[in-house]
């Protein structure tokens, strides 16, 4: 069955439907950032290194999705990319608004924690992306941004979301909205690829060739921050017991009842299995 990413068919689904229950249900629940948060300051800095993770992710998103419509060699790629420039700054700003929240009771700075949580490796990275879709590569910036930045990240969205369930229900539901347009984003990218790569196999070989690059850095990227979080998550939860007591990383497996560890091992295997099936489906394999 053929993609519509028709401009019609995008804003009568996504804006007027699935963005319009996502908000009503925010409303209900209300943003005030919950006691259990304000009051314990291990679980205040993770909430705030979090979001600010998010952040820098969802800018950088931002950024390139909006510099590939300026390279989209055909009116479906332009449309995809215009809509994804939209849901990635719908994306930022619900985060940045949950980071302001969060740093509130800190006395610091949005900007000073994003800046903090940025590594030198992902920065190198993202300048890459930069400079791949300022040169003017529509398909080798698709493929940066869409099957590997954003490829490799979104399975982690489901784990987010499961961790941040008990403890701050608004943030679970900013994960679980971005989760689903980012599931959209990669599945469209892998179906562009696909398509503009048709034909030209010398072409193909080179963005296979980068993407396998791109995937090499952008995995140990995630092994640092994945490391990183889960440790503190991990360590978070256990001082939190009572908070965390049901609480899953991955389905039927408590944080509480697996080592951090193993909880490492399940979540990268789970990235390296959906990356390397929105792969195939792009061609890259």
């Amino acid at each position: 069955m053929p993609i519509d990413t028709s401009i019609k068919h995008w804003v009568n689904k996504v804006p007027a439907r699935q963005w319009q229950k996502e908000d009503q249900a925010l409303f209900q629940m209300g943003a005030t950032l919950p006691l259990t948060i304000a009051e314990s300051r291990p679980l205040a800095e993770v909430h705030r290194l979090d979001l600010s993770l998010f952040v820098v992710f969802e800018e950088a998103a931002l950024r390139i999705s909006g510099a590939l419509t300026r390279r989209a060699p055909t009116e479906e790629a332009l449309n995809f990319s215009a809509q994804q420039t939209l849901d990635e700054a719908r994306h930022r700003e619900i985060f940045w608004q949950r980071l302001g929240d969060s740093c509130q009771a800190s006395g610091k700075t949005q900007t000073e924690i994003s800046e903090a949580i940025l590594t030198p490796p992902l920065r190198r990275f993202l300048e890459r992306c930069y400079e791949v879709v300022d040169g003017g590569d529509f398909i080798e910036g698709l493929v940066l941004m869409n099957l590997v930045f954003e490829g490799m990240a979104y399975p982690l969205y489901a784990y987010e979301r499961r961790y941040w369930q008990p403890v701050d229900p608004y943030l679970a539901a900013l994960v679980h909205s971005a989760f689903i347009d980012e599931s959209r984003h990669v599945a469209y990218g892998a179906h562009l690829v696909n398509q503009l790569l048709q034909g030209d196999s010398a072409h193909q070989a080179k963005v296979k060739k980068l993407c396998q690059e791109a995937s090499l850095a952008m995995g140990e990227i995630f092994t640092y921050y994945i490391h990183k979080f889960v440790k503190l998550f991990d360590s978070v939860a256990r001082l939190h017991q009572d908070l965390f007591a049901t609480a899953e990383f991955a389905p039927g497996h408590l944080i509480a009842a697996t080592p951090y560890q193993k909880q490492i091992e399940i979540i990268q295997a789970s990235i390296t299995k959906q990356h390397t099936e929105l792969l195939a489906r792009a061609g890259l394999t």
